[in-house]
């Protein structure tokens, strides 16, 4: 994967550290994805990241709030470009559909006993097994054809 502009290199690497040091080991994987790490981003391209932590609240505000003085103490700048996804464990081990953007590309910076790469392999064992194609469209985005051969009112399961 390409290497981020300096900048936003320096804010991950700053936002690694500040969610180190609030949750320690109960931070179990931080990822970057998305246009940053693809060489699609363009001036006002948002940073896409995904913390894995144990022990959040239910509720999305109240994970948000939880982590807002994080990416505050980052930068303001920051703050506010980065698109941050917040999951327990046990809910980042079922297979969302952005996870097939990850797989377009990523850098995962922390993995604890290599959790969120396991997740991602499984993801793409399930991809193989479907025969699942990633193609890309007159316009050069990505998509998928989960299953080729799907027929009518058949469930794709991830």
């Amino acid at each position: 994967m390409r290497v981020m502009d300096a900048q936003h290199e320096a804010w991950v690497l700053r936002f690694e550290e500040a969610l180190q040091a609030r949750f320690g080991e109960d931070l179990v994987t931080l990822a970057v994805f998305g246009s940053q790490v693809q060489e699609k981003a363009g001036p006002e391209s948002d940073l896409d990241l995904l913390a894995v932590i144990k022990g959040l609240p239910r509720s999305r505000m109240q994970r948000r709030r939880l982590l807002e003085p994080v990416l505050r103490k980052v930068s303001e700048e920051f703050a506010d470009r980065a698109s941050l996804i917040l999951l327990t464990p046990e809910e980042a081990a079922t297979v969302k559909p952005f996870y097939l953007g990850i797989l377009d590309g990523h850098r995962l910076l922390i993995d604890r006993g290599g959790y969120f790469s396991q997740v991602l392999d499984r993801l793409e064992a399930r991809l193989r097994e479907l025969g699942a194609r990633r193609l890309t469209d007159e316009l050069g985005n990505t998509y998928w054809d989960l299953k080729p051969d799907y027929k009518l009112g058949e469930d794709i399961v991830l």
